[in-house]
């Protein structure tokens, strides 16, 4: 049942797919999105940015919910974040290997955490600083 299911954009290399290498940056033009049930891929298509297109874009057209990445810029964190989008990294190659770890629990879910400054010409932060 494909309702149950999450949907993960993974930027990748041509041709995409389970298979395909994962893109380090965001810039990447070739998207793996999958189906994800707890245990089980129930689809997985390719899709390609088009040109000008912003990456939040294609998020909202594809109704994703998650991504898996190998890093990602503070702002695209934070954009992703507010409009519910979960992110996780890991020590992974292709975009099958992140399915297989995140079957597993073995990815990481990354999170923007803002803490105020101690105080003036401080690097520590504030114990109880809310952002």
């Amino acid at each position: 049942m494909e309702r149950r299911c999450i949907r993960v954009l993974v930027p990748c290399y041509e041709p995409g797919g389970l298979s395909a290498k994962v893109y380090p940056h965001w810039e990447a033009k070739t998207f793996t999105i999958i189906c994800l049930g707890k245990r089980k891929v129930y689809r997985a298509w390719v899709v390609r940015r088009g040109e000008g297109e912003l990456l939040i874009r294609l998020i909202e057209r594809e109704g994703v919910k998650a991504a898996f990445t190998l890093s990602l810029s503070t702002r695209a964190l934070e954009l992703l974040e507010k409009r519910g989008v979960a992110v996780l990294t890991g020590n992974f190659t292709t975009v099958g290997e992140a399915v297989s770890k995140w079957m597993r629990g073995e990815l990481y879910v990354l999170k923007l955490l803002k803490l105020r400054q101690a105080g003036p010409g401080e690097i520590k932060p504030l114990a109880s600083s809310t952002a």
